[in-house]
C-alpha cells in the first residue's frame, strides 16, 4: 500500500513538473546569440535546457530560473565598448647597392652595359640610399573584437636576361617590386581602467633569389588605458648578389624598427 501511495505522489508530481517548465526568448544585442549558450546553461540545472538561432536565445526553465537568466543577460549584454587601437612606428632604412662588369665592343658581340667605344670597358657603379620613417596608425575596434593592423613596403626583386639584338649579345638585369607585409591582429580586452591586449603577428621578410620567408608570432600585452606598450622591435639585413656573364650585382638591405602599441576607450 505503501508503495502505491509513492507511486501516485510520483504520478501527481510529474505534471505539476511538466507545468512549472516555461520557455523564453531573448534577444542578444552585444555578441553572437551561440556565444552566450555555455554561459547561460549552468543556471537552468539538469531540466532546463538552451539553444540559439540567429540573434535569439531560447530558453527553457522554471519561472525562477528563467528570471535569473533575465538577470544575468541585462548585465553581461551590453554593448561593446569602442576603442581606439594606436599604432606608433619609428625605423631607419638603408640600401645600398653595387654594379661591376665589362663590355668589349666589336664588330659583331657586345657583352654588358658599356658605353659606346672601342675596346673593353669596365665599369663600377655604387648607389646607397638612407631614410627614417616615423608615423601612427589608428584603427578603431570593439571590446573584445579581433583589429588588423598591416604595414608593408615595395622590395625590389632581380632577374638576370640575356637577348640577342641583330649580331650583338645584350646581358642585363630586369627589376620588379613586389609587396613585403608586416601586420598583426591585435584582441583588447577592457577590464576597468586596464587592459589586455592579445597579438598574432605575421612577418614577410624577402629573402634571396626573389624568395619571401614567413615568420609567425604571438604576444600577449598588458597595461593601462591611454599607455604606450612596446610590442617590439624589428632589425636586420639582407643580402643578394647577382652573377651573369660579365656582370655582378650586388644589393643590402638593413632595416631597424620600434613599435609601440596603445588602447584609448572611446566611449
Amino acid at each position: 500500500m505503501k508503495a502505491v501511495l509513492t507511486a501516485l505522489l510520483i504520478l501527481i508530481a510529474m505534471p505539476l513538473a511538466a507545468d512549472q517548465a516555461k520557455v523564453a526568448t531573448f534577444v542578444v544585442n552585444s555578441q553572437p546569440a551561440a556565444a552566450m549558450v555555455e554561459v547561460v546553461r549552468p543556471l537552468l540545472g539538469s531540466e532546463g535546457s538552451v539553444s540559439a538561432f540567429h540573434d535569439k536565445l531560447i530558453v527553457r526553465g522554471t519561472p525562477q530560473q528563467i528570471t535569473e537568466v533575465r538577470r544575468l543577460l541585462e548585465q553581461v549584454d551590453r554593448p561593446a565598448r569602442r576603442l581606439l587601437i594606436e599604432v606608433r612606428l619609428a625605423g631607419s632604412h638603408t640600401l645600398s647597392g653595387s654594379d661591376v662588369g665589362y663590355g668589349a665592343a666589336g664588330d659583331s658581340v657586345r657583352l654588358g652595359d658599356a658605353p659606346p667605344g672601342t675596346g673593353a670597358q669596365l665599369y663600377y657603379r655604387n648607389l646607397e640610399t638612407r631614410a627614417r620613417d616615423h608615423g601612427t596608425q589608428r584603427v578603431q575596434a570593439l571590446d573584445g573584437r579581433p583589429a588588423l593592423i598591416r604595414t608593408g613596403q615595395s622590395v625590389p626583386v632581380y632577374r638576370a636576361h640575356q637577348q640577342v639584338i641583330g649580331n650583338s649579345l645584350v646581358q642585363g638585369f630586369d627589376v620588379s617590386y613586389r609587396d613585403s607585409l608586416s601586420g598583426f591582429y591585435a584582441l583588447p580586452r577592457v577590464h576597468g581602467d586596464q587592459v589586455t591586449v592579445e597579438i598574432y603577428q605575421q612577418h614577410e621578410r624577402a629573402a634571396e633569389n626573389g624568395r619571401f620567408n614567413l615568420q609567425h608570432a604571438s604576444t600577449v600585452l598588458r597595461g593601462s588605458l591611454g599607455q604606450w606598450l612596446p610590442l617590439g622591435a624589428t632589425g636586420g639585413t639582407q643580402s643578394d648578389g647577382r652573377d651573369s656573364f660579365g656582370r655582378h650585382v650586388q644589393t643590402r638591405r638593413a632595416d631597424d624598427r620600434q613599435i609601440d602599441l596603445r588602447v584609448i576607450a572611446v566611449d
